[in-house]
């Protein structure tokens, strides 16, 4: 007779700890956030200081600011093309150091685009990748 219950029972208590589970893993992910994108609540609310697009990833993701190696198929490669280029609203807008010329209250959303994708996107010439600066239109 025990035998009877034992599978329901178990049924129920896989069922309600893999809801649990997945709602605790749904809420730490969401507190931390994407590693590729920066939301405007971020940088309203962690980025202490920020004036600008530059000091906003440096304080919150500055691996976004990192050299992805070298593009060594590219026989005139210099270390800069390893480096993300910064497009804003979809049209390029330069190296890394234009970002300090982007004010902190015009960003919408700050998203690293991985170098395939972005070659895919926006043609050759992305190996570092690239960040996509979104502004409040």
């Amino acid at each position: 007779m025990h035998a009877r219950w034992l599978v329901p029972l178990l049924v129920v208590a896989v069922n309600v700890g893999c809801a649990s589970g997945g709602a605790a893993s749904g809420t730490a992910a969401r507190s931390k956030g994407s590693q590729d994108v920066i939301v405007e609540a971020e940088i309203t609310s962690r980025a202490r200081d920020a004036t600008n697009a530059l000091q906003i990833i440096e304080q919150l993701r500055p691996q976004m600011l990192r050299s992805r190696g070298s593009s060594s198929l590219a026989p005139n490669a210099t270390a800069e093309d390893a480096l993300p280029r910064v497009y804003v609203d979809e049209i390029s807008y330069g190296n890394l150091n234009s970002l300090s010329n982007l004010n902190s209250i015009q960003i919408r959303e700050i998203r690293f685009i991985k170098a395939a994708d972005a070659t895919t996107r926006w043609g050759t010439g992305h190996a570092g990748g690239v960040i996509l600066v979104t502004t409040k239109k």
